[in-house]
């Protein structure tokens, strides 16, 4: 079905630093993200101005990471690793990435697509977790593009926070690490949200919990034990607590071993503020031994999942 193909959802970053302060328009710009005071009409030009501010300091950040996000060559990687687990499975559709504020975005990916003949595109998201800021803002903006272009959208993937081979991509690197820290304390660190929007019934802090019970059940107790905790928080508004910084504060003496929930590659919020930022927040509260474990990224377990379902749903 060369008519047809899987496109991977996932935020995208700048590449160079000369895409940042555009990055941050894009993502400050969206209002499922980020709602910023106001009527709608203002979220455009305050998300420039805030892009325009921010982007000295993001550019230093950046650059200590190696001049620009890895998003979207890690990404590209999965892609090639479900392509050749779907060709082994006898399946010639087309696999694409498709971000929402960064190249390669839906409007010129889809024109592009409809141009070499492609009819349907299937939706398969990189966010693990159930979340209308992340799945829910790509797939509306993929709606609005794809009839631009006249390309129908399939059932795809939308969530899969306990699915098994998911978390086995979870659960070898954690194991490790605890092979080597086997007194440490284990803080699941997610992506943090307006407590406004999970009021609102956003599903998202109930599936982040449903995967941290899973692995829990999976490896049993420990004798340092597990904590949940929150990163990435911007704007003066209510987020979901307690912050990773507070958390960490607290745990000086001790091993901690950080598992990143909610992202699926490395990029500036692993890279940088996990193993930068908060490395130092840990040296300063005197923690004995800060572990980050790695994001599933190519892994065999993770690449077995989005392949299974993907071929559960394609026709």
């Amino acid at each position: 079905m060369r008519d047809t193909a899987i496109l991977l959802l996932n935020l995208g970053g700048p590449v160079n630093l000369d895409q940042v302060e555009p990055f941050l328009a894009a993502l400050f710009g969206d209002r499922d993200l980020i709602r910023l005071p106001g009527p709608a009409w203002l979220q455009g030009p305050l998300s420039r101005l805030i892009a325009r501010l921010r982007a000295p300091g993001a550019k230093v950040r950046y650059g200590q990471i190696g001049g620009g996000s890895p998003l979207l060559r890690e990404s590209a990687l999965q892609a090639a690793e479900l392509r050749t687990a779907l060709r082994a499975a006898g399946r010639p559709e087309l696999v694409k990435l498709c971000f929402r504020y960064a190249a390669p975005r839906a409007e010129g990916l889809l024109k592009a697509l409809k141009r070499d003949g492609v009819r349907k595109v299937v939706p398969v998201t990189l966010y693990p977790h159930d979340c209308r800021a992340t799945t829910g803002s790509s797939l509306r903006e993929l709606v609005v593009e794809a009839a631009k272009a006249g390309i129908e959208i399939l059932p795809g993937i939308e969530h899969y926070a306990t699915d098994p081979d998911y978390l086995d991509a979870l659960e070898r690197p954690l194991r490790a690490a605890l092979e080597d820290l086997p007194e440490a304390t284990v803080i699941f660190s997610a992506h943090s949200l307006p407590v406004r929007q999970i009021e609102a019934g956003d599903p998202y802090e109930k599936e982040i919990a449903a995967t941290r019970e899973a692995l829990i059940a999976r490896i049993g107790p420990i004798p340092g034990g597990y904590l949940q905790a929150y990163q990435s928080r911007t704007g003066p508004v209510r987020w979901l607590e307690p912050p990773l910084k507070d958390v960490l504060e607290t745990m000086g003496g001790k091993d901690v071993i950080i598992v990143p929930m909610s992202f699926v590659s490395e990029h500036i919020e692993t890279l940088h503020e996990l193993d930068i930022e908060y490395r130092h927040v840990a040296d300063q509260a005197g923690i004995r031994t800060y572990r980050r474990v790695p994001t599933p990224g190519t892994d065999p377990a993770y690449i077995r999942c989005l392949t299974r379902r993907v071929l559960e749903i394609l026709p």
